[in-house]
């Protein structure tokens, strides 16, 4: 594969509108001839963390590439973590932070410091608080692998003998669930040998808002000294918000999917696949091409999808367009710019919470293969 390596020297003195700067971004990017940027803050949809984590800091919008260069002035009050995106051009990078300081970044395709997120490969250099962060994310590197080996090594659907599938599902979760221990152990051990170190709040609010409610990351903050008052409240507050959409805990929204899907509660399916998308996400129309035979194996059987777009009006006839030609055959409903999907922090599309019949979740972002498997245990 051929990596390609754009340079971007960072430096920090001028100004921007009334405001002192203290960031000023120039750069080549080989990939863009003419358009724009965007640096984007990397917490979505969580406007009270978004103004604690980011106060202060200043940047434009939308920066201009103009023949692969552009320049952004900024002031940064507190180092936080960006993307540079570009819609036209399906460029993005990972998170990385901005600090004050003469710096130089570097974007690499397919190296990317974590391969549990996307975007271009990000090097910083003369950034300490960004080779921190590159050294934490370094701790992973063991675990992350075992983890992607057991994926792509384990595939229990394929085995006929029901009491063999089943011993080969529960030897995968019971070692996804060992190597998620291990990475909350990682996590958890780094932040308690370097209290109020400045990448904390962000490594922890990365991985609740990937993982979900999880007990170590309760634990941790109900210690004190870790992290700046407000900052551990906020995070507090956001991992209470998430316990609702915990395995075990009743789906958040069941009010709006009884409200959106006649009949749904009348007679409801031994499952529920509720898949949040919205029609122009590519990953989440493949995601369905490949829910179509679990659909059409189980549904007589006790299984059920409900697909619920976050189209706002200006998208509404494109999201037509999708089901008149894909046909696809289970409910669908819409909430419209994706209001209730904020509600519960879902950040990432194609998003799936598994819903038994009682309306607890039991499974959460389960992927197709591991869906055909579990609903050959439970409905066969």
């Amino acid at each position: 594969m051929i990596r390609l390596i754009f340079q971007l020297p960072l430096i920090c003195s001028l100004s921007i509108a009334s405001a002192q700067t203290n960031c000023h971004i120039s750069g080549t990017i080989n990939k863009i001839e003419k358009g724009y940027l965007k640096l984007v803050k990397n917490i979505e949809n969580n406007e009270l963390a978004t103004s604690v984590l980011y106060q202060g800091n200043q940047f434009p919008d939308t920066i201009q590439v103009n023949k692969h260069h552009f320049t952004i002035s900024g002031y940064i009050l507190q180092p936080a973590l960006y993307r540079l995106i570009n819609v036209e051009n399906d460029f993005i990078t990972e998170p990385f932070f901005i600090d004050t300081g003469y710096q130089n970044i570097t974007f690499q395709q397919a190296a990317n410091h974590n391969p549990f997120d996307v975007g271009w490969g990000v090097e910083i250099s003369n950034n300490s608080i960004q080779d921190t962060f590159i050294h934490y994310l370094s701790l992973f590197d063991i675990v992350n692998k075992n983890i992607l080996t057991l994926y792509d090594t384990t595939n229990c659907n394929v085995i006929e003998n029901i009491a063999d599938r089943k011993v080969c599902t529960m030897h995968f979760e019971l070692q996804r669930n060992n190597y998620r221990n291990q990475r909350d152990s990682i996590l958890v051990d780094y932040i308690k040998a370097h209290p109020n170190a400045n990448i904390n709040p962000w490594i922890l609010y990365w991985n609740m808002n990937k993982m979900g409610y999880r007990v170590a990351y309760e634990k941790l903050l109900q210690q004190n000294g870790l992290f700046p008052t407000p900052i551990q409240q906020i995070l507090i507050t956001f991992l209470e918000q998430l316990r609702t959409k915990t395995i075990g805990e009743p789906f958040p929204l069941l009010h709006f999917i009884q409200a959106k899907v006649p009949g749904w509660k009348r007679d409801i399916p031994a499952y529920t696949l509720v898949d949040f998308w919205y029609s122009s996400c590519s990953p989440c129309i493949g995601q369905f091409e490949l829910l179509k035979p679990i659909y059409k194996q189980y549904h007589t059987k006790g299984f059920e999808i409900i697909a619920i777009t976050t189209d706002g009006a200006s998208t509404l006839q494109q999201y037509k367009a999708v089901l008149a030609q894909k046909q696809y055959p289970w409910r669908q409903c819409i909430d419209t710019a994706g209001k209730q999907a904020q509600s519960i922090y879902i950040q990432s599309y194609p998003s799936n919470f598994l819903i038994n019949q009682q309306g607890k979740i039991v499974a959460i972002n389960i992927t197709p293969e591991r869906l055909a498997t579990f609903l050959k245990n439970k409905l066969l």
